[in-house]
């Protein structure tokens, strides 16, 4: 098996289309990315690299509600991989204020888009990942594909299908406390929570029959670069045919089978 390093990684991300300036959201799976020399530091320094000082990355750094009802924006770990929160605690990286889905970001427009979270839902209008797709970010899938694609929750947002804001897993629907870099302690209540994601693969197969998705290898992982305002048009244009397009079919979804009922 190959071993890759930083600058493997960075001249797979330049094949796939990554470069200076770019705003780039990703979603990535350190296992599927193989053997990597320094780790996930390296990929997370490969990335940077690529974007430059005038580009912008954002990950997603989302938490689980504490058995306590504390979200710590300073200390509480992301649960989306190794590879978010090395990102999480990089140095100079910014992490958006909100208890459960937060976006961690860094590069010339972070504040930019990470300010403000608190003031909307996690990935509603106005989140992080939807003012990032208005200016026009794109996506990097590795090692996973579009069932982890959080940008395609924002088109449910937009549309304000019927299940949006009604339907919560176990624990989203309380009010939780979020300790501020300072300490200070806000009281954020729960505030449309995104639901089930395990449909998104029809977003992708439409974006694929339109050609709006780029199959590469980044080390490894087979990987797939779009553009985050082109998920969120497909994904509203099969919601105006289909509320329920979105919503899986397992009969034992916590959260779909509430949804179709509604």
């Amino acid at each position: 098996m190959t071993a890759h390093d930083t600058d493997s990684l960075r001249r797979d991300l330049q094949h796939a289309g990554v470069s200076a300036g770019d705003i780039l959201i990703v979603h990535s799976s350190m296992k599927a990315l193989g053997k990597v020399e320094g780790g996930p530091n390296a990929v997370v320094a490969a990335l940077r690299q690529c974007v430059g000082e005038s580009g912008t990355i954002l990950m997603p750094v989302f938490s689980d509600p504490q058995i306590d009802d504390v979200f710590d924006l300073r200390s509480t770990p992301s649960r989306t991989g190794i590879v978010t929160e090395t990102f999480r605690t990089t140095p100079g990286v910014l992490r958006s204020f909100h208890p459960t889905h937060s976006i961690a970001a860094i590069g010339a427009r972070a504040a930019e888009f990470v300010t403000g979270h608190d003031k909307t839902s996690g990935l509603g209008v106005g989140s992080p990942l939807h003012k990032a797709a208005l200016s026009g970010a794109m996506v990097l899938m590795s090692g996973c594909d579009m069932t982890a694609a959080s940008i395609v929750h924002v088109a449910e947002a937009i549309s304000r299908v019927p299940y949006f804001g009604r339907v919560w897993y176990a624990g989203y629907d309380r009010t939780l406390t979020m300790v501020l870099p300072d300490g200070k302690r806000v009281l954020v209540p729960p505030l449309d929570p995104p639901t089930c994601s395990d449909a998104f693969g029809v977003v992708q197969r439409d974006m694929t029959s339109h050609d709006l998705v780029r199959t590469v290898n980044i080390g490894d992982a087979p990987s797939q670069m779009f553009s985050a305002r082109d998920a969120i048009h497909s994904a509203l244009s099969l919601l105006d045919g289909n509320v329920h397009a979105l919503l899986c079919h397992n009969p034992r979804c916590p959260v779909c089978v509430k949804a179709r009922a509604l």
